[in-house]
């Protein structure tokens, strides 16, 4: 896959990745990833203020994730932010099971939703929870919660693929996704393809 580096932007650097499931947009700031969103995404560049304006202006850069040297226009730490995520999604994508732990995240988001997230974190790979199950999580630890306020938070998600909000489910099927129902169904058959291949 291609990814594409933009000039920094006050205080934020972002990139443009290539995917199966349509250009995603990176943000990083103070060498840490805040943000993967898809085009067309309810909450675009929340709560970092990007707009899709601006991510359909970037310039397209044709490079490989893991290609080495400094994105042009970006430096230093954030450069580096931004090629970690690029080659975390380019082995994502082609079908292996990278660690979040690698990348430096810092989402922007309520004390509700950073649970809510780190909770979507803990969903093994080719696997599922319900919005329900993960209240049910939720108010185990002591969070108040419930399957809406969940749904709200995973909907809000500003780390599009690394949290791993296309692993909540509806009780009845696939239920909702920021980035479309399309995508979220080619995420969770990718990840079953893959889970059963090895299983």
């Amino acid at each position: 896959m291609n990814h594409m580096f933009s000039p920094r932007l006050p205080n934020l650097a972002l990139t443009v990745y290539d995917s199966p499931i349509g250009y995603l947009t990176l943000a990083a700031r103070s060498g840490a990833l805040v943000g993967v969103w898809a085009r067309g995404q309810r909450f675009f560049g929340c709560p970092v203020g990007i707009d899709e304006a601006v991510a359909a202006s970037l310039e397209i850069l044709p490079s490989r994730a893991g290609s080495g040297g400094e994105p042009r226009g970006v430096t230093g730490e954030d450069a580096a932010a931004l090629t970690a995520a690029a080659s975390w999604l380019e082995q994502y994508f082609a079908g292996e099971n990278p660690s979040p732990a690698r990348l430096h995240i810092t989402p922007e988001g309520t004390h509700f939703q950073k649970h809510v997230w780190e909770a979507m974190a803990r969903i093994p790979y080719g696997h599922t929870r319900t919005y329900s199950q993960i209240a049910a999580q939720l108010r185990e630890a002591g969070v108040a919660a419930s399957p809406r306020a969940v749904g709200g938070a995973v909907g809000r998600n500003p780390l599009l693929i690394v949290r791993p909000c296309h692993r909540v489910v509806a009780a009845g099927g696939l239920g909702g996704y920021a980035a479309g129902a399309e995508a979220k169904a080619w995420l969770f058959e990718h990840e079953a393809a893959i889970a059963s291949s090895i299983g």
